[in-house]
């Protein structure tokens, strides 16, 4: 017999929709009032009941389950196994013992939990979703080779202790390597950090406190974004056009709110693909320095460009330091090696090398020598011009597939590098409301409200080219357009859009 006793979400709560559902759940086992084999309602009859899909209630019962609350049979559904035996000694109570930015982390994080619940158990034939390099361009012949010749050379010291700034060999290479971007680096400048999310973390927790105001482009980076609402940071956003942020609102900005920093990816910016334009880097420079406002330039796809090189980094142009430089191997190379570089003052850096030592000790020893070792050989330069001309190829087969789609009101812009292009959808549509219906042929992507800070437009998304090849693409851009006009000519279910637009799915 299924439970039958209603209950209903608490749409404006902190806690997601699956955690209610969890909880109640819970708590009524607990209790005695569902006792030992008592099937719970089958997925897609909750699901219906409380206007949610059906992966938030399958996240629920494999919690349930995973706690020893219930277990699950093919063909007989959600059966009670009864209160765990471990739970007679009451659990702490967890939330009372989080910390002020643990606890907006459980609300920043609120979106991409929505996101990745909607996915969770989807067969995903196209994914544009991934801001990844394409690891297919990457030989493991070579990555097995290098390994083994570093570990020859080397022996176990490729996995010990290194410097806390990171091993003298990769901060030369990457001092070397920087002058092809007009950027002359001494490799004392030069502090290794795991990814630049990791640079970007030691530099908020340097220069700001919960209540400063931090100037970013929008949209932006989400993880970035989530980092600076964890943080309890004022967000000032500034527009992007297709020559990246609009500079002449900052100097406004500046004078008015005094922020304690500016952050931005000028370059194939992530989510939009735009590239800050050399003028405007001259002018944010100028202001940062007029209004002595350090900028963070993240950097993570500078190498990846198309045809011609990108403007030089605003770095390469600052010659007082107001300017924290972070760039990856992430996007060049591989993400799972966990090197990234942070470019400061002696002042930061130093501080920023001291903080790195007491939280992560020391930066990944075989990634940094992984690095080292591919660049020598030349195959980090070979990859790098794979990855342009695979990208540049895959970007013009979106473009194409886009034009193809012929839907009104479409619009976008090509990049001329980078992984990501940024799609406005017509006005009528929401994006995580199509992705809902695009996930159930397979094809997946970001939806762009995620990339706001507040006031977050519905109707665009980013998509990466990246990983999927031509033909992946073609299918996935068909699918997302033969949905979209489906919904435009039918009337979109209310409950359906407060589902998505609510803090719960």
């Amino acid at each position: 017999m299924a439970e039958t006793q209603p209950f209903a979400l608490n749409t404006n709560a902190d806690r997601p929709a699956y955690a209610q559902i969890r909880d109640h759940f819970r708590g009524r086992i607990g209790a005695g009032d569902l006792p030992s084999g008592h099937r719970l309602p089958p997925e897609r009859e909750l699901a219906a009941r409380l206007g949610v899909s059906r992966s938030t209630v399958v996240r629920a019962y494999d919690e349930l389950k995973t706690e020893g609350w219930v277990e699950r049979h093919v063909g007989r559904g959600t059966i009670v196994s009864g209160r765990p035996t471990t739970l007679d000694v009451p659990p702490i109570a967890w939330p009372a013992c989080f910390s002020n930015i643990a606890r907006r982390i459980g609300r920043t994080a609120e979106a991409a939990e929505q996101l990745t619940s909607l996915l969770a158990g989807r067969s995903i034939d196209v994914s544009f979703a991934h801001g990844l390099p394409d690891s297919a361009l990457l030989s493991t012949a070579q990555l097995s080779e290098a390994w083994n010749t570093i570990i020859d050379r080397r022996g176990t010291a490729v996995i010990g202790a290194c410097p806390v700034q990171g091993i003298p060999e990769v901060r030369e290479l990457i001092s070397e390597r920087s002058r092809a971007r007009g950027l002359d680096l001494h490799p004392d400048h030069v502090t290794m950090v795991n990814g630049s999310q990791h640079g970007l973390d030691l530099l908020l927790r340097l220069l700001v406190e919960p209540g400063d105001t931090v100037l970013v482009e929008i949209p932006t980076y989400y993880v970035a974004l989530q980092s600076f609402q964890a943080r309890g940071l004022r967000i000032l956003g500034v527009p992007t056009d297709a020559r990246g942020m609009d500079v002449d609102r900052v100097d406004h900005l500046l004078s008015r709110y005094h922020p304690r920093l500016i952050y931005t990816v000028p370059t194939y910016q992530n989510p939009t693909g735009s590239t800050l334009s050399l003028e405007r880097r001259e002018q944010l420079l100028a202001l940062a320095q007029r209004h002595q406002v350090p900028i963070i330039e993240d950097d993570p796809f500078g190498d990846l460009f198309f045809d011609e090189p990108p403007p030089p980094p605003i770095k390469a142009l600052d010659r007082h330091g107001h300017v924290l430089y972070l760039s990856t191997f992430s996007k060049s190379l591989a993400p799972g090696l966990r090197v990234g570089w942070l470019v400061a003052p002696k002042p930061v850096a130093d501080r920023a090398s001291r903080l790195n030592g007491m939280a992560e000790l020391h930066p990944n020893t075989g990634g940094q020598h992984l690095v080292v070792e591919f660049a020598q050989r030349g195959w980090l330069d070979d990859l790098i011009e794979r990855a342009r001309t695979t990208y540049a190829a895959r970007c013009v087969a979106m473009d194409a597939a886009l034009r193809r789609a012929r839907l009104p009101e479409l619009r976008w812009s090509a990049p001329d590098g980078g992984l990501f292009l940024w799609l406005e959808l017509p006005e009528a549509l929401d994006a995580f409301h199509l992705l809902r219906q695009t996930v159930e042929e397979g094809v997946a992507f970001v939806p762009g409200s995620l990339m706001y800070p507040t006031s977050a437009r519905r109707n665009v998304c980013r998509l990466s080219f990246s990983i999927p090849d031509e033909a992946a693409i073609a299918r996935g851009i068909a699918s997302i357009a033969s949905t979209a006009k489906r919904m435009l000519r039918r009337p979109v279910d209310a409950s359906e859009v407060q589902e998505v637009s609510g803090p719960i799915v």
